[in-house]
Formats: structure tokens, C-alpha cells, sequence
């Protein structure tokens, strides 16, 4: 198993596997889906993974350097 992935703010950077993103691509995401993220891990499976989703998704709508 890899103990990286790459970090899906659009950065190029690998992070580590328990790390859904970089440093500065974690603080591209508006502070509501953060925190749905941080609150929910190790407490709601479900809703832990539905805060990652949504937050991929994020990323995937506000590419880095706002072309869309």
C-alpha cells in the first residue's frame, strides 16, 4: 500500500495517505467544508466520507488558479 496520493487541490504534490491535501491546498477549502471534515473523523464513517467527497469535488469545481 502507498503511503502517499496525490493531493487533489491541483498542486502536484504527493501528501501523506491519512492527509486529504496539502498544506496550502487544505486552506483553499472554504472553512465550512474543513471543519464538516474535522468533526466527522473517527465519529461518522458516513458523513466523514461524505465531507471528502464534497470536498473533492470542491477542488474539482475551483481548479488552482481559478480558470473555471
Amino acid at each position: 500500500m502507498s503511503t502517499t496520493h496525490a493531493c487533489p487541490g491541483g498542486c502536484g504534490r504527493n501528501v501523506p495517505h491519512h492527509h486529504l491535501a496539502c498544506r496550502s491546498c487544505w486552506y483553499r477549502l472554504p472553512t465550512k467544508l474543513r471543519t464538516s471534515i474535522s468533526v466527522t473523523y473517527r465519529r461518522d464513517r458516513g458523513a466523514h466520507a461524505a465531507a471528502l467527497v464534497n470536498a473533492i469535488r470542491w477542488y474539482a469545481e475551483h481548479p488552482r488558479g481559478g480558470t473555471r
